[in-house]
Parts: C-alpha cells; sequence; structure tokens
C-alpha cells in the first residue's frame, strides 16, 4: 500500500478513537514495530486496533508486550458469550506446568487475553454493556476459582471446606473493568476459630490474587463487608455468620446482604444454606416510612461524604449516580421481599424488571432507571479502562472530557459541542434518577 493510502486508511481508522492524538502515536509506534519484526500491516483491521490505543493504555501495553499473539484476536470472529465453565477449564489448563510463580504468571497473562476480548467485544457493540459485565464477572469467579486450585496443588491442601461469598457487583454479575473483587470467606464448623492452616490458605490466596507483576495484579480485594468489618476475624464459622446476620442489625447491613451470593461453594452448599437461613432476617417485615428514612439517610451521608468531590462529577456516589438506583432497588426489595421471594436477586436489573412486572414501579420507572443504570455503568467502564483504576469521578470541565464524550459515542468534529452534549445529557439522566429516587424511596436534601 502506498503511503498515501495507508494515512487515508489511518485517518479513517482514528475517526471512531476515544483519544485520537494518543491513538495516532500508539498506531505510529505499532507500524514501526510491525516493520522492524517483519510481521507486516498487522493486523488487519486496524481501525479496531486503533480504538484500543485511543481507549486504554494497559492494553496499549499489553498488545506491544504480546505483539501478534494478542493482536491476532482483533481479526478472529468474536466469542458470543464467556462462560464460567469454559473459562474455569481454560484457565486451569494453563497453569498446569511450572511453579507456582510461574503458573500464577501465566494467569495473569491469560486473564489479560480474556479481558482484552471481552473489551473487543465491548468496543465493536458486540456485547451490551449488561452482556460485558457478565463475562467479567464469570471470568473473575475463573480466576479465584483457579488460583485456589493451584494453591490447593502447591501446599497439598484441600479447599473443599472454604466458602466464598461475592457481594456488591460480583454477586450481581455486573463487575466493570477495575472492579474489585468483595469477599466473605466461612467454614463449616463452631465458633473456636479457624485452624492456623485454613487462616494460612486465606492468607495465600489474598497475596496470590493481589500480587503486583509486570503483567498486573489479578484483582484487588475488599473484604469490609466481612461481618464486624475490618475488625471482624478473616474467616468466619458459617453458624458464626448466620448469628450475626439473625441478629438485629441496622438497616445498611441489611442493603449490603441483598447483593451477596456464593462464589466458591463447598460439596454440602454451606454458602447457599448460610444465605437461606439469614433470608428471613434479611427480608423481614418493615415499616416502610422508616426504611426509607434510614436508606435515604444513609444514602444522604455517603453523597455529603464521598459524593461531591470539587469540580468533579462522582457517578456512583454523587446526586442520580449509580448508589441511587442501587439504593431504590434496596428498599424495594427489602419492603416487598418478604412477601415476594422472587424479587431476592442480587442483581440491580433483575430487580428493576422483577419490580416492573409485579407492577410495583412502572414500565416506564424500570425502563428509565435501566438505561440510566447502562448509560452510568458505561461511564465508569470507560474510565476504568484506561488503566484499569477504580475510577467513579470526572471533570466537569467541558475541556477535560472530550475522551470520555467520545466514548459515549458524542463524536462530533465540533469538540466543544461534543463535550457539552454528553455533559448535557449526563445532567439530564442524573436528575431523573433522583427525582426516582426522591418519588420511591424519600427526599433527599
Amino acid at each position: 500500500m502506498t503511503n498515501t493510502g495507508l494515512n487515508q486508511q489511518m485517518k479513517a481508522a482514528l475517526e471512531h478513537a476515544w483519544d485520537r492524538d494518543r491513538a495516532a502515536a500508539n498506531m505510529e509506534r505499532w507500524l514501526a514495530v510491525c516493520s522492524k519484526e517483519g510481521w507486516g500491516q498487522y493486523p488487519e483491521n486496524i481501525s479496531l486496533l486503533a480504538r484500543v490505543f485511543g481507549a486504554s493504555w494497559y492494553f496499549t501495553r499489553f498488545v506491544f508486550f504480546r505483539g501478534p499473539e494478542i493482536a491476532r484476536y482483533i481479526d478472529e470472529p468474536a466469542p458470543d458469550q464467556f462462560p464460567l465453565d469454559h473459562l474455569k477449564n481454560s484457565l486451569l489448563s494453563i497453569t498446569e506446568d511450572g511453579d507456582l510463580e510461574d503458573r500464577m504468571e501465566n494467569l495473569r497473562v491469560c486473564k489479560n487475553e480474556y479481558m482484552f476480548r471481552i473489551l473487543l467485544n465491548w468496543l465493536t457493540g458486540e456485547f451490551t454493556q449488561e452482556q460485558a459485565e457478565l463475562a467479567l464477572t464469570n471470568l473473575a469467579s475463573a480466576t479465584l476459582w483457579t488460583t485456589m486450585q493451584n494453591l490447593a496443588r502447591e501446599y497439598h491442601y484441600t479447599d473443599e471446606e472454604i466458602v466464598i461469598l461475592g457481594m456488591g457487583r460480583m454477586a450481581g454479575n455486573e463487575m466493570n473493568f477495575g472492579s474489585d473483587l468483595d469477599l466473605i470467606f466461612l467454614y463449616p464448623g463452631n465458633e473456636e476459630g479457624a485452624s492456623a492452616g485454613m487462616i494460612k490458605q486465606i492468607q495465600l490466596l489474598l497475596r496470590h490474587i493481589a500480587l503486583p507483576s509486570p503483567n498486573g495484579i489479578l484483582y484487588e480485594i475488599d473484604m469490609r463487608l466481612r461481618p464486624h468489618g475490618t475488625s471482624g476475624t478473616l474467616i468466619s464459622p458459617a453458624p458464626y455468620f448466620i448469628e450475626y446476620h439473625t441478629a438485629e442489625r441496622e438497616v445498611w447491613e441489611r442493603q449490603m446482604m441483598t447483593r451477596c451470593r456464593p462464589i466458591i461453594d463447598d460439596a454440602d452448599g454451606l454458602g447457599k444454606q448460610s444465605l437461606s437461613a439469614i433470608s428471613a432476617a434479611i427480608y423481614r417485615k418493615y415499616d416502610a416510612g422508616y426504611l426509607g428514612s434510614e436508606i435515604t439517610r444513609m444514602r444522604q451521608r455517603v453523597e455529603k461524604e464521598l459524593g461531591n468531590p470539587k469540580d468533579k462529577y462522582e457517578i456512583k456516589r454523587g446526586p442520580g449516580g449509580i448508589m441511587d438506583i442501587d439504593f431504590i432497588t434496596h428498599y424495594l426489595q427489602l419492603l416487598h421481599g418478604a412477601n415476594h421471594g422472587n424479587l431476592r436477586t442480587s442483581s440491580t436489573r433483575n430487580a428493576l424488571r422483577k419490580l416492573a412486572e409485579m407492577e410495583i414501579i412502572s414500565n416506564e420507572q424500570s425502563h428509565e432507571l435501566l438505561s440510566a443504570y447502562d448509560f452510568l455503568k458505561r461511564i465508569e467502564n470507560s474510565l476504568r479502562v484506561m488503566d484499569l483504576k477504580n475510577i467513579s469521578a470526572f471533570s466537569q470541565n467541558p475541556d477535560e472530557v472530550l475522551t470520555l464524550a467520545r466514548a459515549m459515542d458524542h463524536l462530533d468534529e465540533n469538540t466543544d459541542l461534543a463535550a457539552e452534549k454528553f455533559l448535557a445529557q449526563y445532567k439530564q439522566i442524573t436528575q431523573c434518577v433522583r427525582n426516582h429516587f426522591n418519588n420511591l424511596v424519600g427526599e433527599v436534601t
């Protein structure tokens, strides 16, 4: 291809890149590497490659590090799903040989490859936001399971007694790029305490999951939602977990337990049994006024403390943000869950759909909240995919949001107009969400 033809192709390739300057600079570097290594113009779909380069510095580094071995996925037909069992088998197969350090490094590389393929599906629209979140959650669950299998093999222990409960986004199959793992560990037995060997197993798991390496860490882990939070034990006996959550607890703790499910369970289903044992306490009869006031009070507190960073919009904790939608579903699930077992779902989206089916909220309310949830989660994904960091805020300055505006399909050549349209859309949607919160739960002042 002539230089003129290549330049025209490059110009077209950059048309949909979020950050065109960064994408152009990385494309120039990539073509130079291809020429030096004798790869030719690779891959063929340079438009998609440019979108990766303009969206994520993390995966740009990964493409340069892996070369054609990873770039080939850009030209391959995209898989239509990433089922959990397939991911488990695949990750386990690549950790069969070598010492533990080598196997864990292979796991990091393979996890990145799958995440890269999920990114491609998301960037091209092959995956909806919801489908991307399910795939990312399946990948996290499979990674956690594979790590446990490798540690069991290395240290000759059995992990059959350890149960892992996932909380929050992991529980709802709603993880994004950069999401951490909210976990609770259980074991069968009494309150005499876990054995030293069992505690060591958990410590090793936490260390290897979060261990830095040239290929990044696997995941950040958050265990603050375990009984008694950071002052609680690392792993709890199931009877104690049940006793804790069937006792009188604050409403916010009930809210959090609506987003909990077994990720790794033992042969007897201890995790499932434990959650079943506390279900009646979580979904008990509540006074609507008291429940609404407590959830509104907590929402106001979080917003005041964390939801208004200086000169930024906070998409998670800010007014009309993701937490508004979560808290609406928490409130309605807790209020009606005692009489309607099908509302006891750990997914915010599923809760909104079921609430509409039962006519607790209208189809219009459900549609607007689901659309807003997708919009806000897509912003979150777009912010976090840059370097897989847990980011949830962006600048209020129109001059600083062009990349994000383009990620949200505001591709006007007039960059000021693109930024203004995006910010106007954000304000409109978050105001709609806040109105629903005020009408369904309580007035946030």
